[in-house]
Formats: structure tokens, sequence, C-alpha cells
């Protein structure tokens, strides 16, 4: 479904690539939803795992910016030298400014892992999105906000998805 038409007075998980996507600049449909969310005209929910995911994917995409490491195997080469972790910063800030909006935090439980398992085997989804769609479920949410196709895969979930990528 086009994002453009996501109701007002919707209720809906946020993947990480909408989030990233917004921070890239890359996506004008992405930075308009999130104004929705920060005018209040949707309730806009993450998970613990997709504040995790943003955070770790702009922590090597700064680093790469920041020619501290070559986009190749960019993780492999970080992990191979840790002392570039504390010189980086910038991916904590623009993570931190996002949660200024009002997206409500659903906390992962055991029971969503748990409940994440029968996802993966149902309907093929990799391992944060089959737990992001536990807790969403958890916590009656059947709308995700996505530029991930899988999430089409999962009958009780409605795909919003941006139009300009």
């Amino acid at each position: 479904m086009d994002i453009k038409l996501l109701p007002a007075g919707s209720k809906c998980l946020v993947d990480a690539n909408i989030l990233l996507y917004h921070i890239a600049g890359s996506s004008s449909e992405c930075k308009d939803f999130l104004r929705r969310v920060a005018k209040n005209e949707i309730e806009g929910q993450v998970t613990t795992v997709i504040i995790a995911e943003v955070l770790h994917r702009q922590m090597l995409i700064e680093a790469v910016g920041k020619g501290l490491i070559t986009p190749s195997k960019a993780l492999k080469k970080l992990k191979d030298d840790p002392t570039i972790i504390p010189k980086l910063s910038d991916y904590v800030t623009q993570v931190e400014k996002l949660l200024k909006l009002p997206l409500a935090v659903i906390e992962i439980r055991a029971a969503d892992i748990a409940r994440s398992h029968a996802i993966r085997r149902d309907y093929g989804l990799f391992v944060n999105d089959s737990i992001n769609v536990a807790a969403a479920e958890r916590v009656g949410i059947t709308d995700v906000v996505t530029h991930d196709g899988d999430f089409k895969r999962v009958p009780s979930m409605t795909a919003w998805d941006p139009s300009d990528i």
C-alpha cells in the first residue's frame, strides 16, 4: 500500500529502513510520513530491535563516510579495528534526534522471541523482522511502514511502502 494513503489515526510499526531513508534524506515520502508522526496524526511505534538496527547501520555509514574504513566488508573492518568505534558519535546524535519524535518504543520480551520462531517458519522472515512482527502482534499493531516487501507475506499485517525509493 502507498505510504501516502496511510489513514490519519493509524497505529503502525515503523521499520528501520524508513528511519534510515529519512536520516539519509533519500525519500521525501519517509520525511513526510515522519512529519505526520511528529504532528501526532499517526501513532508510530518502533521496537528496541529497530532502534538497534538503525544505530548499527548508521555506525557503519559514519565510519565509511569519515573515511575510517572502506565500504567493502565494512563490518569486518570495523571489527578488526575496534579503536575506530570511539571516534564515531554522529550516529548516536542522529538516532537520539529521531527518538525525540513521538515514537513509542516497544520493548522486546522473551515471549516475542518464542513467537518469532513460528513467524519465521510460516512466512520466511529473517530473525529481526520476525521478532518485530511478534512484538507488533502483542501490542495490537497490524500496519507496518516499511520498504521491505517481506512483510507482505504476513497476512495479519498491512505493509505501507514509500514509492520514491
